[in-house]
């Protein structure tokens, strides 16, 4: 996962630049963040048992066949040293190859990265709200599906800055002229909720916004 989160470092540092917008980023930084931001959802426990289980439904070897490039790079040292080596002793035991080995292919999706780059990508600074944005082990929140009209993903970048992505430009107006007080808390709200054990602040006086809200629902993945 190193290069993504390392094109995506980059395209973060970029849209934190003051008049630097995401629409901006060079095609291989916006390639970084598009992936970056679905591995945010794919990323975590609960999701790489989902993919465990999908595994197991599919064909072994074409499933296997879309890590052929990243071989290299996941190897393990117990792993052969050719990826077709791998590949045979993967089609003997399907269930012995953890569901994180396939997650480079997972996030090159052409379908997912194609509706994500599809979007327009803005950020919105909130410096007048009263709290600070919060983060979580689960920041991403989106509609449910992302091919409607009104389709979005939001994501803090940082304490008082939003990432917004939209399908149209009515959806992004509605998200930004929110007042930034109400804007902050509704994503706080989001973020937390669906936090499923992690919330991260600036300070602690969100606590008991905190407490109240902890894991109280689980958003599903991007394209559901």
């Amino acid at each position: 996962m190193s290069s993504i989160d390392n094109w995506a470092a980059q395209a973060l540092q970029r849209m934190l630049e003051d008049g630097a917008g995401p629409g901006k980023l060079d095609a291989q930084r916006a390639l970084g963040w598009c992936q970056f931001l679905y591995s945010l959802i794919v990323r975590n426990p609960q999701h790489l048992q989902l993919i465990k289980e999908k595994l197991k439904t599919l064909d072994p070897a074409a499933v296997i066949e879309g890590i052929r490039d990243d071989y290299p790079k996941i190897r393990g040292p117990g792993d052969p040293e050719s990826f077709d080596e791998y590949k045979a002793a993967f089609a003997l035991n399907p269930a012995s190859v953890p569901a994180s080995r396939v997650l480079p292919a997972l996030l090159k999706s052409k379908r997912v990265m194609a509706v994500l780059a599809s979007f327009t990508w803005r950020t919105a600074t909130l410096n007048t709200a009263k709290y600070p944005l919060l983060t979580s082990d689960r920041p991403v929140i989106m509609s449910n599906g992302l091919i409607r009209p009104d389709a979005h993903i939001v994501l803090p970048i940082a304490p008082r800055r939003l990432f917004i992505a939209t399908n149209d430009d009515e959806t992004f107006g509605a998200i930004s002229s929110t007042p930034a007080d109400e804007l902050a808390e509704t994503v706080n709200n989001q973020v937390t909720q669906q936090a499923y054990k992690y919330v991260y602040g600036v300070d602690d006086s969100q606590l008991r916004f905190v407490a109240n809200r902890l894991g109280k629902r689980v958003w599903s993945n991007p394209l559901g």
